[in-house]
């Protein structure tokens, strides 16, 4: 991304961003400023003489969008307060490529941790839009402790906290508080889905509101003055490239672009060179689908490659879920729901679904491996619970896909009856058509590392999901050979985690222990034994194999489970990989279990801006706040 190269990491700081303004004759700075650290937890309870003094010793700069903050001579052992805007913390993966591991908003403190350790910095904080941040340098750190004891005791407290998440696995999970709303293409007219979006928030609770270029000529601290009375803040572009556009990128937390589908011409790639100057961060894409428009199809003029669009989005005219589910998008309250694999056993996914549709659960985004990746799909593509149940029916139940015997060279199946029911029921669906985010998880033998599927073919993913590995052959794609996903991957949490913008229910169905034989002598004894020990039901081959291509994941799965807000484990009694016969059992079972589970614990609050769950759902599928009688 452009913002990391050289010259962009070289810049020094904009000292000119910010006109001081005095307040009194003693201090450079204003009022103002006295008031916003006393929201910062170091800070609490330190008095206005001791904040002034502070200031007096610090240094208050402005750092454009896409700035790197150098972390070198004496800003190696600095504190830092994000007064307005918020900076990214960016760390360098296995690819060489940077990842944002976090986000520091206004209001937070980076560095105190060096000044306790002494240690160097090995990650990089970069502006993600124009930032004003308040530098303190470590003698004056020193200072400040020693007159006022107070704050050592509010930085141990703020670190307390953070390793409290750190040995729990949560997630720092940052609400933006502004977005732009940049259009694509030239001569768009005003985008009445982003004043919708605000009307959702608002019925969710929410500060909401849309700044338009009539806002144009404000300053600096009015825009600052704005954000801070409210919770979310779209910023709608007008043009491309017009100067309140460019505004409206160095003023987001995150980028949205617009793109109307059936526009004949977008903006070229190589026109966005002013995104790369302004931005830091990966743009979403909002594709604009007319009134009438059938499917949600991304348009093949419009290039879908992740190295310009994080992500995207479909929005139906007229369509009052998808605006909501945007809006929850933009809340961080997005319901995401991923699936395990495990054979029959995964039929109780449907189960499970139909008690959280009952509950009033939305399904925003979704994800899973092998069946609970084909389930999954089936919500992606907006089909109901009793769609997907008869189309899940007719798959596994009713025409058997594990028929067409072969002979053993590469698996015991030739797969065509699999490739054949996944094409009846997926047809030519792109992923990255359908109406709802979605993945899919495979392994990739050539690299030993999980696939996640994110564009191409539906089909053909899930294809290369459910291949266990000597019962279907493998997938080919790009020279590489895909297996069932299980083998690396059954419960893949982590990849939703990553991306996920509210909170995550995990249904996992794959249980603990699958398959057992009494028999110490099993295998070794005459082909007349076997027969008759599989007569009476100890394990066969094709159960061995199916069994195998999940057991090696089972570490990694109680890894990956304390990612998950919400853990749904239908404990589904004396139920095996292969008890296709079973349908209607596991799924019953399955929702019985859930509806408990649900009552228990809850459910994700959705259409709320209040974080947290809800704590039951009477039989009406209303759901119950804490206080509510």
């Amino acid at each position: 991304m452009g913002w990391f190269e050289p010259s962009a990491m070289a810049r020094n700081f904009d000292l000119s961003f910010l006109a001081p303004l005095l307040s009194s004759g003693d201090s450079p700075f204003p009022a103002s400023l006295v008031e916003r650290l006393k929201s910062f937890r170091i800070l609490e309870q330190v008095g206005d003489a001791a904040l002034r003094r502070l200031l007096g010793s610090s240094e208050w700069f402005g750092l454009p969008g896409g700035t790197q903050l150098p972390r070198d001579g004496d800003n190696n052992h600095a504190v830092f307060l994000v007064v307005t805007g918020s900076l990214g913390v960016f760390v360098e993966d296995q690819d060489g490529g940077k990842r944002q591991v976090a986000t520091i908003p206004a209001g937070e403190t980076v560095g105190e941790m060096s000044l306790l350790t002494g240690e160097s910095h090995s990650a990089l904080l970069v502006a993600l839009r124009d930032t004003e941040l308040l530098r303190i340098s470590a003698k004056a750190f020193d200072g400040l402790i020693t007159r006022h004891p107070r704050v050592m005791f509010n930085l141990l407290k703020i670190v307390v906290r953070r390793l409290r998440e750190t040995t729990r696995g949560a997630q720092q999970r940052t609400r933006p508080k502004t977005f732009a709303m940049v259009p694509l293409q030239r001569g768009m007219p005003e985008f009445a889905a982003v004043r919708s979006m605000a009307d959702a928030l608002v019925k969710m609770g929410a500060k909401a509101a849309v700044l338009d270029s009539s806002a144009s000529r404000e300053s600096t601290e009015w825009f600052n003055r704005f954000e801070a009375e409210h919770d979310v803040v779209f910023y709608l572009g007008d043009q491309p490239d017009s100067s309140w556009t460019h505004l409206c990128l160095r003023q987001a937390d995150r980028v949205m672009l617009i793109a109307r589908s059936d526009e004949p011409e977008p903006l070229h790639p190589f026109e966005r060179r002013f995104f790369q100057r302004e931005m830091c961060a990966t743009p979403e894409l909002l594709l604009v689908h007319s009134k009438g428009q059938n499917g949600s199809g991304t348009p093949r003029h419009i290039e879908f490659r992740s190295d310009l669009f994080g992500s995207h989005h479909h929005i139906r005219t007229g369509n009052t879920e998808d605006i909501k589910r945007l809006a929850r998008f933009v809340a961080g309250s997005a319901v995401n729901i991923v699936m395990a694999g495990g054979g029959a056993r995964g039929f109780a996914h449907i189960g499970v679904l139909r008690a959280l549709r009952e509950a009033g659960v939305p399904f925003d985004c979704t994800g899973g491996t092998s069946m609970g990746g084909i389930i999954a799909a089936g919500v992606a593509m907006e089909w109901d619970v009793e769609e997907i149940s008869e189309r899940v029916r007719d798959s596994f139940v009713a025409n058997r896909p594990l028929s067409d015997f072969t002979l053993p060279l590469i698996a015991l199946f030739r797969g065509a009856k699999v490739s054949a029911l996944l094409k009846k029921h997926f047809g030519d669906v792109m992923i990255e058509d359908l109406a709802k985010p979605y993945f899919c998880v495979s392994s990739d033998l050539t690299t030993g590392r999980d696939h996640v599927h994110r564009s191409g073919p539906l089909w053909r993913a899930l294809r290369a999901s459910v291949a266990v590995p000597g019962i279907l052959p493998p997938v080919a794609e790009g020279g590489h050979l895909l297996v069932d996903g299980g083998v690396m991957n059954n419960l893949p949490v982590d990849v939703m985690a990553a991306d996920a913008r509210g909170p995550i229910i995990a249904v996992d169905v794959s249980g603990e222990i699958d398959l057992r034989c009494d028999d110490e002598r099993y295998g070794e004894r005459s082909v007349f034994s076997l027969i008759m020990q599989r007569m009476r039901g100890s394990p066969s081959i094709i159960s061995i194999l199916m069994r195998a291509g999940t057991v090696g994941s089972d570490s990694q799965r109680r890894q990956v489970r304390a990612l998950a807000d919400f853990i749904i484990e239908p404990p589904l009694t004396d139920i095996s990989i292969r008890d296709w016969g079973a349908y209607e059992r596991i799924i019953e079972q399955a929702y019985v279990y859930a509806m408990r589970d649900i009552e228990k614990n809850g459910v994700p609050l959705s259409d709320s801006w209040t974080a947290g769950p809800a704590l039951s759902v009477n039989r009406t599928g209303h759901l119950q706040l804490p206080n509510e009688p």
